[in-house]
């Protein structure tokens, strides 16, 4: 057991297998308990992007805004308090939800540089970074996030670090970024999801990792220069449209069913029957000459031989054939029936959630499947033009009677 977790070792009841983790049994509620992690990491990552891209301007306004002021238009202490009040409650759920009363990490040295912020540009002095210390502080809480994390749940600490990575990989940014951001960060982004699979809500870690493994294929193709991708830098504007939906479904927020409608639920089904028969006739050929084909001829000489035996009339014995041979059928479907279908439903289920796992990351990359449409439409344009005219006007098309 941990020791972070001892304090807490006597405080009520634990919950049952819904909410236990295999290493720290005292967790309460570990799905929540990760999910808030991931938010926390995100969080974290937000704050130091702010803190690196603002400009110090003073807290309050010198005239009323002509609207409430909105999360994009705080000015930066305040945005960033906000940051640091978010990090504050996700820190104290963490703890509650894992049991520990011991010291947590402390946002007040962070708070501490936010006056830096508050400074008006006439009254610094020239090549003064006045977001530097704060920059700092942010890392330092970022590393005690990291420590408390981990050692306080390993699942956790990974849940913050898949929130942190996730941020900083749909990050605005050039075409030389994207590229480096994909060049094996969304490698060990997967390792974290099949980790974290059996904590995470239902079907958003398979979902995100087929949409992660898409989005950079289309990086890498379109780093080479493929014309069937879209441009670096049209990929980089739309990764962060991608990035809140892949939040949204790891964080419980959108749940990845709700983004399949009629047709998805019939390609699900068409593809699982093409499935179904095709694993029937498998096993039909499978068993066919090792069991069937054994059991029908045993099957047959008994019938025959108690025809035979049998005394009476030529339809008396054809009627006893026939009834031994159709009893002797149906003991032998009772005895294949059950396992078959025990097998069936075993297998069907795996296969129906790989289906709808598919349909779900296709619909989830609705971000990509914009920017490819964009993109091939403004190449189809652009080639329109060049392309020479392949019949004269002078000449009529071809009807359909003319076609062979």
């Amino acid at each position: 057991m941990s020791p972070l977790h001892c304090a807490g070792a006597d405080s009520g009841p634990l919950t049952e297998e819904a909410g236990r983790d295999d290493a720290y049994p005292l967790i309460r509620d570990e799905r929540a308990c990760v999910v808030t992690a991931l938010r926390l990491g995100w969080w974290m990552a937000d704050a130091y992007h702010h803190g690196r891209n603002t400009q110090p301007a003073p807290t309050v306004a010198p005239r009323p805004p002509a609207k409430l002021s909105n999360l994009t238009e705080m000015s930066p202490p305040r945005r960033m308090r906000m940051y640091l009040d978010g990090v504050d409650v996700a820190l104290a759920q963490i703890a509650a939800l894992t049991r520990h009363t011991g010291p947590r990490p402390d946002t007040a040295g962070a708070r501490a540089r936010l006056p830096d912020l508050d400074r008006l540009p006439d009254l610094r002095p020239p090549d003064t970074a006045d977001t530097e210390p704060l920059l700092l502080a942010l890392d330092d809480l970022n590393v005690e996030v990291l420590r408390w994390t981990m050692a306080t749940n390993l699942r956790v600490g990974l849940a913050y670090r898949l929130g942190r990575s996730l941020a900083d990989t749909v990050r605005p940014g050039d075409a030389t970024e994207l590229l480096r951001r994909f060049n094996g960060r969304q490698v060990q982004i997967s390792r974290w999801l099949d980790e974290l699979a059996t904590v995470l809500p239902p079907y958003s870690a398979a979902v995100v990792r087929r949409s992660l493994a898409e989005w950079a294929v289309a990086v890498e193709r379109s780093g080479r220069g493929d014309p069937t991708e879209p441009e670096p830098a049209e990929l980089s504007r739309e990764l962060r449209n991608q990035g809140d939906l892949w939040r949204g479904v790891l964080t419980g927020g959108l749940h990845p069913r709700d983004l399949l409608d009629e047709e998805d639920y019939a390609v699900v089904a068409r593809n699982l029957i093409i499935r179904d028969r095709r694993l029937v006739a498998q096993a039909a050929r499978g068993i066919f000459w090792p069991v069937l084909v054994p059991l029908v001829v045993v099957l047959f000489a008994v019938v025959a031989a108690s025809a035979a035996a049998a005394a009476g009339s030529p339809t008396a014995r054809a009627t006893v054939a026939l009834l031994g041979l159709g009893a002797g059928l149906a003991a032998i479907w009772r005895s294949i029936s059950g396992p078959a279908l025990s097998v069936a439903g075993e297998v069907n289920r795996p296969l129906l959630d790989s289906e709808l796992t598919a349909r779900m990351a296709l619909r989830l990359d609705r971000p990509l499947s914009t920017v490819r449409r964009t993109a091939g439409a403004t190449a189809r344009r652009q080639r329109r033009p060049e392309e020479p005219e392949s019949r004269s006007k002078y000449v009529a098309p071809l009807s359909r009677p003319d076609l062979p």
